[in-house]
């Protein structure tokens, strides 16, 4: 007895001990977890200091380049050709969208009406067995009628001799009629279950939609490059995107007020323009049968086959009598990012 005492006396500490330990631990866990936490916010700070910082200085370089009148009409200029760019880009990943969406519902659309046309067999299917089974069904009824109908006419010597028989038929009649109400009973449950199942859902575009949505798009930013040719605004607006304001010069007062006003009319112009979406499914129908990829699963084209735009699709390109100004443009829209046309192809 003195003994057991004893030894629960010495697990009492131990299992203190035990349990300090652990809370150590955990303590410890919590510590470990609370400094990387707290490191992790210091450098997220640092970064927003140091944006903070990299906005200060753009804005006070902006500052001293509008103090000067000629730095000031530049730097028109290079935001113009920015604005530009997020006019096309705007437009491109707009209408990659409204078509993606497009082809979505026909997709669905296509989808259901196959699903309806599957469920429609079966329940033809069905309704056929179900006309058999009823058509079944009013034989057996039919032939118990006259059966009951014939034993209620017989005499009694007949009813003894023939009557057994008679009713041994009427219970294996109506056997017959109970089996097949349940069947009946059984497929109208089916029938119900079908009508309930829900249509299935577009996993995703195919193969052949996706590419369509992308040609159009690539088709869209080529027209993009095209209408924005003149006077170079397309390449233009692309270097204003990689270089900083300072970086760049139009030439003096008079020469960027002029570029400022072609960007807005080119502007303006692709907003009246009328037949735009005819010009771009030509495009798309031609590129789709010149776009290249490197296997059948693959939807974004091969660059390669991009390198030459169509300034006008009227114009062949072996035309002897096609102006200068129809010369093909040698611009890879797809190689050189125009339009962000990378952020919109699927």
């Amino acid at each position: 007895m003195l003994g057991a005492l004893r030894g629960r006396r010495q697990e009492g500490p131990s299992e203190e001990l035990l349990k300090l330990y652990w809370n150590r631990a955990g303590v410890k866990r919590e510590l470990r977890a609370l400094r990387r936490e707290h490191y992790e916010l210091l450098d997220k700070l640092k970064e927003q200091e140091g944006a903070i910082l990299r906005a200060q200085e753009q804005l006070e370089g902006l500052e001293r380049l509008l103090i000067n009148p000629l730095a000031a009409a530049n730097a028109m200029v290079y935001f113009q050709l920015r604005h530009l760019w997020r006019v096309g880009a705007q437009r491109v990943q707009q209408f990659a969208k409204e078509l993606e969406l497009q082809r979505e519902k026909r997709e669905r659309a296509q989808l259901h009406e196959a699903a309806l046309a599957k469920r429609k067999r079966r329940l033809d299917a069905i309704a056929e067995k179900m006309q058999s089974l009823a058509q079944k069904r009013r034989a057996v009824m039919e032939e118990a009628a006259q059966l009951q109908k014939r034993l209620d006419s017989m005499n009694v010597l007949l009813r003894l001799f023939r009557g057994p028989g008679l009713r041994r038929r009427l219970r294996g009649l109506a056997d017959g009629r109970r089996m097949l109400e349940q069947k009946l009973e059984e497929y109208r449950d089916l029938v119900e279950k079908i009508q309930g199942e829900p249509l299935p859902e577009l996993e995703g575009l195919s193969i052949e939609s996706r590419r369509i949505v992308n040609a159009a798009a690539i088709a869209l930013a080529q027209h993009l490059v095209v209408h924005f040719s003149e006077h170079d605004l397309a390449t233009l607006a692309k270097t204003a995107t990689q270089r900083a304001v300072g970086d760049m010069r139009f030439g003096d007062r008079r020469d960027c007020d002029r570029l400022v006003e072609r960007i807005r009319e080119k502007i303006e112009e692709l907003r009246q323009h009328k037949s735009l979406a005819d010009e771009v499914k030509r495009r798309a129908d031609r590129l789709l049968n010149e776009l290249r990829y490197r296997d059948e699963a693959d939807t974004v084209p091969i660059v390669d086959c991009l390198d030459v735009i169509e300034r006008n699709l009227q114009a062949p390109g072996n035309n002897p009598g096609r102006r200068a100004a129809d010369a093909p443009l040698r611009i890879n829209v797809l190689a050189d990012d125009y339009w962000e046309i990378g952020s919109v192809l699927r």
